[in-house]
């Protein structure tokens, strides 16, 4: 009876065991075989931005099985009127200066004597970016990809821009939230597309309705390490390099950077994923330098963090579709304790005139939904990007893409 028993209560323990392994493993396969995260580009349209080469950053658990293509098209309102900055050279008159706000700094010098270095900064109209990528396994834990973006501008007119025309962000504006004309479009007319922006050393950027822009080229390199912890505790990491070269007169340089990401994975129902994601970036800027360029960014640095959730659901016919929220941040193109001794000056409209310049000095922030429907080879894209910091650049962002993989 006694040895009956023993048999009865291991033959339990072994069925336990192996129900537990058995659901371990399958948890396992749907994590290895179905939980990429298609992030599209999220980076956002910035009028000056787009000359840099920033990181996207990267939540993928594993290389991909063959090589993939990518495409992102993205629309970007922008509206920052004009505004001429005066940054003091004078170590006197800069901390004179620093005693003061910044929209009182205007009425305590006289600005047609003082020392100073001057900027002018325009922006408005429909920024849109092209971005193509084209992503090589090398081995199943490294993967290099490759990128092209390019831009353009535009008036932002039905029916190119329906989320993102003047007419259609005024509107909420003026009957959801905002208030009536917050940012001046009306008042300094709607659908209109000009940039221009002069630095310290009268060098121009210049881009008007129509222009097309292919700013740059970047090659990534992405390691994903095979660690105890994917199987325990279902945590993933990567390690990225990043090349950019920016190939625009504007911006002759050569930009590199590193990044980092830590992405859990929780299997819902045996089938569905919930991924949690976490990432760090540093580019240096003009690592190499080509030619003379526009000051854009007086930083050596510019470092960046992204959080991402997202929760994938499997479909019938193994077709399967994801929801996602990313939030973006980045840090100040321009050297923050700069803007203590900066005096803005520019048609005091609406309260928010002097983000053209201001928003510069301060860090960036951005959130985003993304939805995916992957069917067989091809993944299908949406996604929305609102600035909650109202630095207006751009004010609303919408994408959407395809990405083509080829599977063993």
């Amino acid at each position: 009876m006694k040895y009956r028993l023993l048999i009865f209560v291991l033959f339990g323990l072994i069925s336990l065991a192996s129900a537990q392994s058995s659901n371990e493993d399958i948890k396992s396969f749907e994590i290895e075989n179905n939980s990429d995260i298609i992030k599209p580009n999220l980076l956002s349209n910035h009028p000056l931005g787009m000359y840099i080469s920033r990181i996207n950053h990267n939540f993928k658990v594993r290389s991909p099985e063959k090589f993939s293509f990518s495409l992102d098209v993205s629309s970007g309102n922008v509206m920052l009127p004009y505004v001429k900055s005066y940054e003091l050279t004078n170590p006197t008159d800069r901390e004179y200066a620093a005693n003061f706000p910044w929209h009182d700094r205007e009425f305590k010098f006289d600005l047609n004597t003082v020392p100073a270095q001057t900027k002018k900064f325009i922006a408005d109209g429909v920024i849109r970016s092209y971005k193509f990528t084209f992503s090589l396994p090398l081995t199943a834990h490294h993967e290099l990809n490759f990128g092209v973006r390019a831009y353009s501008l535009d008036k932002g007119k039905y029916p190119f821009s329906v989320f993102t025309s003047d007419e259609s962000i005024e509107w909420f504006h003026s009957t959801i939230a905002g208030g009536e004309d917050p940012f001046s479009r009306r008042y300094y007319g709607l659908n209109q597309a000009k940039i221009s922006y002069r630095d310290e050393n009268n060098n121009f950027i210049t881009m008007n309705n129509g222009d097309f822009r292919i700013p740059g080229i970047e090659i990534n390199y992405f390691y994903y390490p095979q660690l105890r912890m994917n199987k325990s505790h279902k945590i993933y990491l990567n390690f990225g390099t990043h090349l950019g070269i920016n190939i625009s007169r504007y911006n002759p340089v050569a930009d590199i950077g590193i990044s980092s990401s830590a992405i859990k994975k929780i299997v819902v129902r045996d089938k569905n994923i919930l991924s949690i994601g976490v990432s760090a970036g540093a580019l240096r800027q003009r690592f190499i330098q080509f030619g003379d360029r526009v000051n854009i960014s007086n930083q050596t640095f510019l470092y960046s963090f992204d959080g991402l959730i997202d929760y994938k659901r499997k479909l019938s016919n193994k077709n399967s579709i994801s929801y996602g929220i990313n939030y973006a941040f980045q840090t100040s193109y321009n050297k923050k304790k700069d803007f203590d001794h900066i005096i803005l000056t520019g048609e005091r409209i609406k309260t928010h005139w002097q983000q053209t310049f201001s928003h510069l000095y301060e860090s960036l922030e951005g959130w985003s939904f993304i939805c995916t429907y992957s069917v067989k080879k091809f993944s299908y894209y949406i996604s929305l990007r609102e600035d909650l910091r109202l630095d207006n650049a751009p004010d609303l962002q919408t994408s959407f893409g395809v990405k083509m993989s080829f599977k063993r």
